[in-house]
């Protein structure tokens, strides 16, 4: 599972690392959330996401509240997320994510990151439109089984594309769809982590002290 996580890349970072300007509206961000909006790139285009993908034939918003991750090992099968997969999938930026682990009684943070390098995470995105025509865009990430030195601290971790997959990835040709599967299964970057202060917990807590290591 991954359920928070954060970019702290300046704009002109995220143009050099995908050729690609971020909208204007992006910033940066400590503590992104589910439901709050996600910065992905599908094709060679930025957009603005709201995370927790909704299905198109969700009959409103509050089932995406709960799609915020998908399986690597289910996600194209299961009906909420497999045309999505087959059709619509996207990158999406990130510094590091946060997972917890319980410790003497309390679940204490962690930030996970792969040298606090920009990277991007394997995501699908939907549309979804109601009943007076407003349209949402929304997405998931991908998550699948932890390995290295994740498995130490959760079972899941983001699926990680590295940049020379960015193509494969976001080809969505109905001929490409076995580079896709390879991706979710081949890719194992060695994430680390380190203890956060415990104000991450609560997501309406923002900044860049969110991912400061926690003091001894």
């Amino acid at each position: 599972m991954c359920g928070r996580f954060f970019l702290d890349a300046k704009a002109g970072d995220i143009i050099e690392h995908y050729k690609a300007p971020p909208p204007d509206l992006f910033s940066a961000r400590y503590n992104i959330a589910p439901t709050t909006p996600v910065l992905a790139l599908s094709g060679a285009k930025f957009d603005l996401y709201r995370w927790g993908l909704i299905p198109s034939w969700a009959k409103d918003v509050t089932m995406g509240n709960r799609m915020f991750n998908a399986r690597a090992e289910t996600v194209a099968e299961k009906p909420s997320f497999r045309n999505a997969y087959k059709r619509r999938r996207c990158l999406v930026p990130a510094n590091g994510f946060y997972e917890w682990r319980l410790e003497s009684g309390r679940k204490q943070p962690y930030c996970c990151h792969l040298g606090q390098q920009l990277f991007s995470m394997a995501g699908i995105w939907e549309h979804w439109q109601d009943a007076e025509g407003n349209q949402i865009q929304s997405c998931a990430l991908i998550t699948t089984e932890a390995r290295g030195a994740m498995t130490e601290l959760h079972q899941r971790m983001p699926v990680y594309i590295a940049p020379a997959d960015y193509a494969a990835w976001l080809d969505c040709a109905n001929d490409k769809i076995d580079a896709a599967d390879r991706l979710l299964r081949d890719t194992a970057p060695d994430y680390e982590y380190y203890a956060v202060n415990t104000s991450v917990s609560n997501s309406r807590n923002e900044g860049p002290d969110l991912i400061k290591p926690l003091e001894e």
